[in-house]
């Protein structure tokens, strides 16, 4: 086969510098064949495809798409959305393929996509996966020419920003245990639903507006799956005896300029009066600053007084709407000014210690 080979290099060029030959061995395993690829979307930035290799992509549409970046949820339901699916967990008489490997895969896919820009289009094709390991007969990449010689910021080729892990933090509680600030992910939504089943009706009003009764899965991924450059939600992590538990929730909804954000928060009722409320709109306020924020503000009912009075202390200026429902509206700019200069300017504003009512501007 060598001489076959070089024999034929040098009759289609003689001049031809030989180097050696690449050797591999041959695939026998009996693995299902996979796709994996992505291409760059003028809008949407990298978006993955995934689904079985070969015709079948094409004739069955057997395949599902995803934005980076992906988690274990994530890389789980784009596996999950394929007809494949059944095949791979072993469902059709075939020894099942390792599924955690496939997601850790994708997973690694989806990285690779994050940490360079410059891929305009891959594709793995095909990936052989059995029960024990995974192996790639071909690959190929496109490069985007325009990004090669240039330096793109952080993260401005996708549209769904990575998680934020800069914004976790530790915090006792005053009971001493310890908690775990983070922004919530995806995979938070079976701990989201425990939270909310600790809810009163009376917690459920003042956050939502009206009693809900149950949330279904629709709602639960749209409070737990968010894109962190129009959104930031902090949830208050509980670990004891290998248990996780949410006790609590502060969110920034940013508007479309990202200077203006609403902030809304609920703490389970069992983990009122540790401080956690106070705690956890404090530290949403400093990662609004750190977002560029310029103005927070709250909706509130106007007998919850609690959020009211927490609010207050924090500096919000109160004020009564049209509906009879309380905002508050705190400006960050304001906070980042000279203690005398802001001191000058809240000369006329009421006493922390008055009553609510006497606090609130209509």
């Amino acid at each position: 086969a060598f001489n076959r080979i070089i024999k034929q290099v040098t009759e289609y060029n003689p001049m031809a510098k030989i180097l050696g030959v690449t050797v591999q061995p041959m695939v026998k395993n009996d693995g299902y064949a996979l796709l994996i690829g992505a291409k760059k979307h003028p809008v949407f930035g990298p978006v993955i495809f995934f689904g079985m290799e070969g015709v079948a992509i094409d004739l069955f549409r057997d395949y599902a798409i995803g934005i980076p970046p992906l988690n274990q949820t994530l890389a789980r339901r784009l596996i999950e959305e394929t007809k494949v699916y059944r095949a791979l967990k072993g469902d059709q008489g075939y020894p099942a393929a390792n599924l955690k490997f496939l997601e850790e895969i994708l997973l690694r896919f989806s990285q690779m996509l994050v940490d360079f820009p410059q891929i305009a289009e891959v594709e793995i094709s095909p990936l052989i996966i059995t029960d024990k390991e995974a192996c790639i007969l071909d690959a190929k990449i496109k490069i985007d020419n325009d990004l090669l010689f240039r330096n793109p910021a952080p993260h401005e080729h996708l549209i769904i920003s990575p998680y934020p892990k800069k914004y976790e933090t530790l915090w006792k509680l005053r009971d001493g245990r310890t908690v775990l600030l983070r922004p919530i992910k995806p995979e938070d939504e079976p701990l989201w639903l425990e939270m909310f089943r600790n809810f009163s009706e009376e917690a459920i009003r003042f956050r939502f507006f009206q009693i809900i009764r149950d949330t279904p899965h629709e709602v639960r991924v749209r409070y737990c799956n968010i894109d962190y450059d129009r959104e930031i939600a902090i949830v208050a992590e509980l670990n004891e005896n290998g248990k996780r538990r949410i006790l609590g929730v502060v969110r920034i909804s940013l508007e479309p300029d990202k200077k203006t954000g609403e902030i809304a928060f609920i703490i389970a009722d069992p983990w009122q009066g540790l401080g956690l409320g106070t705690k956890m709109v404090d530290y949403a306020i400093e990662i609004a600053k750190d977002m560029g924020v310029e103005t927070l503000y709250a909706i509130m009912l106007p007998d919850n007084y609690k959020a009211i009075n927490l609010v207050r202390k924090m500096g919000f200026k109160l004020q009564k709407l049209e509906d009879e429902t309380i905002k508050g509206v705190l400006n960050l700019k304001e906070e980042e000014m000279p203690p005398q200069v802001v001191a000058q300017k809240d000369d006329a504003e009421m006493s922390e210690t008055a009553p609510i009512q006497e606090q609130v501007k209509t």
